[in-house]
């Protein structure tokens, strides 16, 4: 079976304009992507190699470590997600609004947890993928 072609500028126009829209979520579904993961960091990959200049290689570079934050979400994920999206940013440890947050992400942390643990682990490979790319100091 043969891969797929994609046309890189289509790929990497589309993956730009999903990142300059606001996101609901700091973890998105993979669902939202255009094309294939592997096909963006391809991409990502060339063009981090090719940049002319710095600012251009930085902005690359952190296009190719938010791919991280776009993860296969099962239906129990995405119900964990919205639930810390609803929640919001956490308040001073030991606050009302705090015990408060903790109380309403209590029967989420379990998925929410295993969704932030392989969004951790994808930026790291991410990072190392990275740091291995010839050029892309």
């Amino acid at each position: 079976m043969t891969k797929p072609e994609f046309d890189p500028r289509d790929v990497l126009e589309k993956y730009v304009a999903l990142l300059s829209t606001p996101a609901s979520s700091v973890v998105r579904d993979l669902s939202e992507l255009a094309h294939p993961k592997d096909a963006i960091k391809a991409v990502l990959q060339h063009c981090i190699r090719t940049a002319a200049d710095r600012e251009a290689r930085d902005l690359l570079k952190n296009a190719y470590t938010s791919l991280s934050s776009f993860q296969n979400l099962t239906a129990e994920d995405k119900e964990a997600v919205a639930v810390l999206n609803r929640v919001g940013a956490p308040g001073p440890e030991g606050s009302k609004l705090f015990g408060k947050q903790a109380r309403e992400i209590k029967h989420v942390a379990a998925p929410l947890q295993a969704v932030l643990d392989r969004v951790k682990a994808e930026l790291a490979v991410l990072a190392q993928e990275l740091k291995s790319l010839q050029g892309a100091d």
